[in-house]
């Protein structure tokens, strides 16, 4: 019996060793996989399956998460992937952010989001929200800026929110590696209500549909500067969700928080 039990025992740390041994490449295999039964599966497909649609999500999930500590995940540029789900990358490889279409939507489109990143130790961490019975859509994150600092660097991360066909929504958030945790709360953004670690605009997307990109991209980073900017968005008798203009609000880094200055 305690030369089963061994066996057994061998046989399982084998399993997870193999599991953790797969290369990159196949790992993007297999998330291609499960993004095309999410496709297949998804209230925007042809053979909608609820089960098997909640499956192969929760599936997506776990083979990020499980491989979310590799380093060599993080460092892997995943061309193939990039064509089948979002992923934004920081300038320093640090952080990574995988979204997709959980295909669970309407006009309303859900979007599930991983954060992976490195912590102080050199140490790669991944992280998901919590499951919750809130079926309500969440963002995809398209770009991640990066800010250098004293106390090292700032991340904002771009995200788009569709809650119909025409009402959208763009927020830039301000994210930190503090040590070994990734701090999604960082107040570093100072308005006229307060400190805060987002700032966001809602709009009509028919403002700005004849835009060629997709996504739309309505917040642009200077880099030199330090600095971010967005449109400015009003309501009028033909755009009551809101009109994307050509006038801007800018944020600049002071040192200490970002602050508007035009």
């Amino acid at each position: 019996m305690k030369i089963k039990f061994l066996s057994g025992l061998l046989l399982l740390v084998s399993g997870v060793a193999v599991l953790h041994a797969q290369s990159p490449a196949s790992v993007e295999r297999s998330l291609i996989k499960k993004l095309a039964d999410v496709g297949k599966y998804g209230s925007y497909g042809e053979t909608s399956d609820d089960k098997k649609l909640a499956a192969a999500n929760k599936e997506l999930t776990a083979i990020l998460i499980r491989n979310g500590d590799r380093l060599a995940i993080l460092k892997y540029a995943f061309p193939k992937l990039k064509d089948e789900m979002y992923v934004a990358t920081s300038k320093d490889g640090r952080l990574r952010i995988y979204s997709w279409d959980t295909g669970t939507g309407g006009t309303m489109h859900d979007y599930a989001n991983v954060f992976q990143y490195q912590g102080k130790s050199g140490r790669v961490y991944s992280w998901t929200d919590p499951e919750t019975e809130d079926t309500s859509g969440g963002p995809f994150y398209t770009e991640i800026f990066e800010v250098a600092t004293r106390t090292g660097p700032i991340y904002l991360a771009n995200s788009t929110f569709i809650a119909s066909t025409s009402m959208h929504g763009q927020s830039l958030n301000a994210l930190r590696i503090d040590g070994e945790k990734l701090d999604q709360a960082a107040k570093l953004i100072k308005t006229r209500s307060g400190v805060t670690n987002e700032v966001g605009i809602t709009y009509d997307f028919f403002s700005v549909v004849d835009r060629p990109e997709r996504p739309v991209k309505l917040f642009f980073f200077n880099a030199a500067k330090k600095e971010f900017r967005f449109p400015i968005v009003i309501e009028d008798d033909k755009t009551f969700l809101g009109r994307v203009t050509d006038k801007f609000i800018t944020y600049r880094f002071n040192g200490k928080y970002f602050v508007k200055v035009s």
